[in-house]
């Protein structure tokens, strides 16, 4: 596991999550829901991959209103891509055959 991926990522998240969070209540509550996990992710004490379903905020972005911040879900997706052990291969190339 990536220390400073899997800490760029909890930095990054952390910071769409402050910025959203006065303005969003839902927002708000993740980070809330979450702000362990990123302290323990910017503080390095990750070190082993996370199960992906015990990292908590998925249904904010499908079933919740969250998904009207694109740029605070591609966030989240990467700070659990990292926190479950990184890009595989398989992601790698979808990435690079969509451009993403």
């Amino acid at each position: 596991m990536n220390q400073t991926l899997i800490a760029r990522a909890a930095g990054e998240l952390d910071r769409l999550l402050q910025h959203y969070a006065s303005s969003n209540v839902e927002v708000g509550e993740m980070l809330r829901t979450l702000a362990a996990l990123l302290d323990d992710a910017r503080s390095g004490k990750i070190a082993t991959p996370v199960e992906w379903q015990d990292i908590p905020g998925d249904r904010a972005f499908s079933d919740g209103g969250l998904r009207k911040y694109p740029d605070l879900e591609s966030a989240y997706a990467s700070f659990k891509i990292e926190l479950t052990g990184g890009e595989t291969p398989v992601l790698r190339a979808l990435r690079a055959n969509r451009g993403l």
